[in-house]
Formats: structure tokens, C-alpha cells, sequence
């Protein structure tokens, strides 16, 4: 390790209740933040915006095997100029109303062996479509689609192989429309399904037309359904149009080359980029999605070119307020930071993304943070670095590892403030920092290195004794002891607010907790925290951090038949994973909280579960942030103060959950509140944010299959003088 400096009531009950909480406290303490390392992983998979770095798309058309005509049949061959394959989808934005969304691709090629006087003996040969090729009115969907569900850059070419000809008229005339049945085999990337099509064609002047609709579901072919984290999802079902022109090209020159699809007509007025559009973008994206920074997983914003290629998505994402990304409402108290564009910024950036992005600088302009919103920066009063570089493996994918990090503190100090600089930003899942006395220091200088690596294997918790020190203990169940501090990809470093900080006395440390996630060879790892100290006789005064904690209780969809749909099974099947706690974690909650499993299932319909949990403040003080926290079901959350009174007070509502951005909130004006008030969280959860999970019951627990429903506050007792 390198450091650098710089300048009640008694009775039966009651004591059951209290037994019950010490359990609860110490059974789920390795459990309740771990959950975050593991939905993480799921933060990498649900790519918002796809990077700008694209392939060109080459609008040729594809090559299809050509038939030549036999007895009695004329070969038509597709006209890709006059021809179109069609995707027609329910599709939900985030903030507005459900809508079909359809996509065309024009590269279309293949051939048809009409047979006039024996219509059912005529053949189709492979019909090919090029699917790299499919636009929309959304350039931003374009390329989501095309990188990460057709995967098209790898997979260009559906094909359709016809099996069947049914319902075929005896005669084919020409100039008349008949109807028939086409049944096929269709491919998409490395599925093939069979795909059953209701057409109507006819035949005139050497010119075949064909019009053919199919209902597919995105999830036969596992392309779909789409759900992107809150801001887009899409039904499972679509439908598909062929519109064929197909001639006879011994009377037509079939067209071998297409042209790019033309845009849509954009509105002529436009604000200046230069001058409007790019300020907005570096005051408010740029630090972001700049190259190396946590949005550039989803976008990399580094030229102007790149915003202007998806100038519809930025339309799409800022006028439905899904970015800058504030999840929070309105609603309930004052919050510090916001994010929100004001509407001045958000009309200015709709107007030029729907006169078409242009640009008035050249596209290679770089885009540079600047301006924007303040951010309190700790200062680096002491540097601290793991002791040696950490490599794990591939053999265990998912490596929890914790190093001591020994600041040597002499003399009672605040820690006011912290950044964690990772080193392997991409192996790193997320950062815990723990608060650990001399008694803890001393049993994890015993443990560190045991298996010959630097530090020691720490799931889900530290796994240290309890400190001796105990003389700021919290009243209750207060959550994850010792737990003061942390990073998540898209964490702003922190300085805790209102003249606050964490108290260490003489011999204290801090342990990181680092969960490493690997898909690929590790490399070696040493990161870095740096804190913010003042003096304990500084006019600071301590912070302490609660949990309140809930149950979960997500039934199977109507009609899923799985084994883990069984509530017993799936409490074994979270045991055998997570070991017991797996199994008694939900338990434990549900009678922490006085509900009942059925009674929290009766509240399921149409995929939409519900849970609440009451607690009482532990102790007078201060309120200054709250947080929220689910997983990849999430749907709503909400944190209220005296519920069930004439003057509620709401903490905090996310009215549309959005795991990829779950902040911490300062209160603008904190809150006095006093021991024994009344604080209620509500969850809720929607099974169709990700419909193709395999079917489980879904209860309290740390995987990405299950989910979590916790809230935390920061509040500076009273009980600590002037």
C-alpha cells in the first residue's frame, strides 16, 4: 500500500424483534451491495446508444442463386429498385405512447419460375435480403438494431427458401390478382424457423408483383424483444411485408446496383451548431460519452460527426427527458445537481436534429467537456493505492477481492471527501470502501496474501470481526456495517455535504472491496482512492449511512410452466448459488417488514409486482442524500417520509426505473427528522422489461436474475454536540 499526503420498549416482543435484526443485519450484510456488482454486468449488456464508430453501410444488392426457366415457365427475377422487405413493430419510448415503429430494406434479390397454365408447380428460388440495409425514420435504432440484435455488421443476409405453394389458382391469367399461401423456411443470423406467408400476386407484360405478409416473434429468431434500460421497448411480435416486382429479363434489364435511401424532407431552419447545438453537448454530454468515460460504452462522442450521425436519437433521447440522465422526478422535496436540460437546450437540439444534424464546422471537430453544471471536487489530501497489482482468472469470472488501505492515522480525522480512480476500468464492476478499527486492521493483515495473491477472497462482504469500536453505533436495523463509501461506473467523485465526513480515530483504515468481472484474460489491476481530510476538532460533525431493505416476491408469468416457477424450488435453487443466505435473506425481510410471501404475490398482475417496507428513522438528525435501488425489472421507486399522515414528505420518486442510472441525491434543503418517524420504501417491478428471462420466482437476492429493493440516507446525528 503507498500513501501520499498533502496539505425502546422491553418485554418478549421487543427483545424477539431486536434477536431478529441482529440475525437480519449480520445474515444480509454480505448480501445487500453485492447485488450491485452483479447487476453491472447487465449495465455492460444493455447498450443505450450504440458507438458511433459504425461500419459503412454498402447499399449494393445481394447475390441470390437464378433459376433457368424449364417446360412451361418463365423466370422472373426481382427488381430490388421496385421491391422492399418491411418490419412493422409496437415499439415504447421512453416518456411517450406506444407506436409502430417499421424499418425497409431495398436489397432485395432472387427468382421466380412461373408456371401459367400450372400454377402450383412454379418455383421460388432463395430469396435474399440484405438486413444491414434496414432503415428507419431513426437513424439511432438503425444502428442499435443493426450491432445488437440482427448483428448485421456479421450476419448481412436473410434468406427465405420457399416449401410450399398452397391455395394456387389451376390458371394464371394475366392482368388478374389471386391470392395464395407460401410456406418457407426463413434464416436470420444462425436461426432458421419456419415462417408461413399470406400473399396475393400478378402477372402482366413480362412483370410478376407479389405482396406477402408474415407474423413472426423477434424471440424464434433471438433478435429480440428489444428492452434498452428504460428508454426503448418493443413487443416480441412482428410483422413482415415483402413487396416483390420481379421481371423478365429477356424484356427488362434487371437493376444490379441500388441507391442509398433518401431522407426523409427536413425543415430548412436549423440552429447554428457551432454557435448552439455543440456548447450544449459539452456542457452536458461530453464529459460522459467523451472516449474513456462511462457513456462512451453506450456513445462515444468525440467529434461532431459523430453527433451528427445519430441526429435523431439525440431528438429521441433529450425531448423524452431519458438524457442527460436524471431518473428522478419532480415530485417530493428539492434536489441538488440536476441534470435536466433546460427547455431552451432541448428545443434548440430538436430543431437541428430534425432539420437533419447538419454541421457548420467539419465533422472531425473535436467535442471537449466545458461549462455545464459544477460538481464539488474533493481535494487529494491523501493518495491511497492497493499494496500490488491484482490479476484474478478466468476461472472465476466473477472475483470479489479485498486490499487494505492504510491511510496511518494518528489523530481523530474526518474523511469529508473521496475519488476512486480505477485502473482496469473495464475488469472493474464496481467499488466498495469500508471502514474498518485497529482490531479489524490487524485480523486482515493475517488474512491478506494467504493464498498467495495480494489481499484476500471477500464475497459479498469483507468477512472481518466486528470492530471493537462501537461508540457511534446506529440504533436498529441500519444496513451493511462499516460501509462508508463506493464507486459505480458514472460516478461523480464525492464530497459528503453539509459540513460532514466520516469520523476515523487513531489506527483506523479502510478496506476496498473490489469486484472484478473478467471476459477476457485479466490484467494486472492496483487502483487508487484519494480522500479529503480535515482535523476532528475541524466544525465538522459525523455522517451515518442507512439501509432501509425490502422483500421481493415476482411470480412467474400466467401460463409459464418451469420447475423454478415453484417459490420452493427457487429458494433452493437461490441456496445452491448463493449459499443459505440465498435462501433465508427473503425470510428474513418478510418478517422484518410484516409481510407475507402470498400476500406480496396477490399484488401481481399483468407482470407487474409491488412491494413496501416501513421503518422507523433510528436516530435525530439530518437528512442530506438519498438513493434508490433495483435491478433490470425495476419499474417504479419511491422513499416516503411520514406516510399515511396529513404532511407526507416525498424523499424520493423515480416514476420510470432506470438501471443504468442509479445516483446518489442531495436534498437542496436538508431535513431535520427525529427518532421513531415513520419512512417507507415502495418497488415495483415489470416482468416485460425483459420478457425472454428463463421463468423463475423471482425473490430478494444478489444475481442478475433476481432483483432488490433497498433504499439508502445519509443523515448527521444530532447526538454529536454543537
Amino acid at each position: 500500500m503507498e500513501t501520499q499526503h498533502g496539505t425502546g420498549q422491553d418485554g418478549p416482543a421487543a427483545r424477539r424483534t431486536l434477536l431478529r435484526r441482529r440475525w437480519f443485519q449480520c445474515a444480509l450484510g454480505a448480501l445487500v451491495f453485492a447485488g450491485v456488482a452483479f447487476g453491472l454486468y447487465v449495465w455492460r449488456q444493455y447498450r443505450v446508444l450504440t458507438s458511433a464508430t459504425y461500419n459503412v453501410i454498402d447499399y449494393t444488392v445481394p447475390s441470390a442463386p437464378r433459376l433457368v426457366a424449364g417446360t412451361g415457365e418463365t423466370v422472373y427475377r426481382i427488381d430490388p429498385t421496385q421491391s422492399e422487405l418491411r418490419y412493422a413493430v409496437d415499439e415504447k419510448l421512453f416518456g411517450q405512447s406506444a407506436h409502430t415503429a417499421e424499418g425497409t430494406t431495398n436489397g432485395i434479390a432472387g427468382d421466380i419460375a412461373l408456371n401459367t397454365t400450372n400454377p402450383a408447380a412454379s418455383r421460388v428460388g432463395e430469396i435474399v435480403a440484405n438486413v444491414e440495409e434496414l432503415h428507419s425514420d431513426n437513424n439511432l435504432r438503425d444502428a442499435r438494431i443493426r450491432a445488437d440484435n440482427l448483428e448485421s455488421h456479421q450476419y448481412p443476409l436473410a434468406s427465405l427458401t420457399v416449401s410450399q405453394l398452397g391455395d394456387m389458382p389451376a390458371a394464371i391469367a394475366q392482368g388478374t390478382t389471386y391470392n395464395f399461401r407460401v410456406d418457407s423456411q426463413l434464416t436470420v443470423k444462425t436461426t432458421t424457423a419456419p415462417v408461413a406467408w399470406d400473399a396475393e400476386g400478378s402477372v402482366a407484360g413480362g412483370k410478376l408483383t407479389v405482396q406477402a405478409t408474415a407474423h413472426v416473434k423477434m424471440s424464434t429468431f433471438d433478435i429480440g424483444p428489444i428492452s434498452i434500460a428504460g428508454l426503448v421497448s418493443t413487443s416480441d411480435d412482428v410483422t413482415l411485408t415483402m413487396k416483390l416486382t420481379a421481371l423478365d429479363p429477356s424484356k427488362f434489364k434487371i437493376p444490379t446496383e441500388i441507391a442509398a435511401p433518401a431522407s426523409a424532407p427536413r425543415p430548412h431552419d436549423s440552429p447554428s451548431f457551432k454557435q448552439v447545438v455543440m456548447p450544449a453537448l459539452e456542457a452536458n454530454c461530453a464529459s460522459c460519452h467523451n472516449p474513456g468515460q462511462v457513456g462512451a460504452a453506450h456513445w462515444t462522442l468525440d467529434t461532431a460527426g459523430d453527433a451528427a450521425a445519430i441526429s435523431d436519437g439525440i431528438d429521441t433521447v433529450v425531448q423524452s427527458g431519458y438524457m442527460p440522465p436524471w431518473p428522478a422526478s419532480t415530485k417530493g422535496v428539492s434536489l441538488l445537481n440536476s441534470k435536466r436540460l433546460d427547455q431552451a437546450t432541448i428545443d434548440a437540439l430538436v430543431q437541428w436534429s430534425r432539420a437533419g444534424g447538419p454541421l457548420d464546422v467539419p465533422a472531425s471537430t473535436p467535442i471537449r467537456p466545458r461549462g455545464g453544471p459544477p460538481v464539488p471536487s474533493p481535494r487529494h489530501d491523501i493518495v491511497l493505492q492497493m499494496p500490488d497489482a491484482y490479476a484474478g482468472s478466468l476461472d472465476v469470472p466473477n472475483d470479489y477481492r479485498c486490499f487494505v488501505l492504510d491511510p496511518h492515522i494518528t489523530q481523530p480525522t474526518f474523511m469529508t471527501g473521496y475519488e476512486v480512480t480505477p485502473d482496469q476500468r473495464e475488469e472493474i464492476h464496481h467499488v466498495q470502501i469500508f471502514h474498518i478499527d485497529s482490531s479489524q486492521v490487524a485480523a486482515a493483515a493475517a488474512r491478506s496474501g494467504k493464498d498467495g495473491k495480494p489481499g484476500w477472497s471477500c464475497y459479498g462482504s469483507v468477512d472481518l470481526p466486528t470492530a471493537r469500536r462501537n461508540r457511534h453505533a446506529v440504533p436498529g436495523f441500519t444496513g451493511q456495517a462499516g460501509l462508508i463509501a463506493g464507486w459505480v461506473p458514472g460516478q461523480d467523485p464525492v464530497v459528503y455535504p453539509d459540513q460532514s465526513g466520516i469520523l476515523l480515530e487513531p489506527g483506523d483504515a479502510l478496506v476496498l472491496q473490489v469486484h472484478y468481472h473478467y471476459d477476457a484474460p485479466p490484467i494486472p489491476d492496483r487502483s487508487t482512492v484519494s480522500i479529503q481530510i480535515d482535523p476532528g476538532t475541524a466544525n465538522l460533525r459525523r455522517i451515518d449511512i442507512i439501509n432501509p431493505i425490502g422483500p421481493v416476491e415476482i411470480p412467474c408469468m400466467p401460463g409459464a410452466v418451469a420447475p423454478l416457477c415453484d417459490r420452493s424450488a427457487a429458494l433452493a435453487d437461490d441456496a445452491r448459488l448463493y449459499g443459505p443466505i440465498g435462501s433465508l435473506a427473503e425470510e428474513g425481510l418478510l418478517a422484518l417488514c410484516g409481510k407475507r410471501a402470498d400476500e406480496l404475490a396477490a399484488t401481481f398482475h399483468d407482470g407487474i409486482a409491488t412491494s413496501s417496507c416501513d421503518y422507523t428513522v433510528p436516530e435525530s438528525g439530518t437528512i442530506v442524500s438519498v438513493f434508490g435501488h433495483e435491478h433490470t425489472l425495476g419499474r417504479t421507486f419511491r422513499l416516503t417520509l411520514d406516510p399515511d399522515t396529513p404532511n407526507p414528505t416525498l424523499l424520493l420518486d423515480i416514476p420510470t426505473w432506470n438501471f443504468d442510472w442509479q445516483m446518489n441525491y442531495a436534498l437542496a434543503q436538508p431535513l431535520h427528522v427525529q427518532a421513531g418517524q415513520k419512512i417507507r420504501m415502495e418497488c415495483s417491478w415489470d416482468r416485460a422489461l425483459d420478457p425472454n428471462r428463463p421463468p423463475k420466482y423471482i425473490v430478494f437476492a444478489e444475481g442478475t436474475e433476481d432483483e432488490m429493493c433497498f433504499a439508502t440516507y445519509a443523515i448527521i446525528p444530532d447526538d454529536q454536540g454543537p
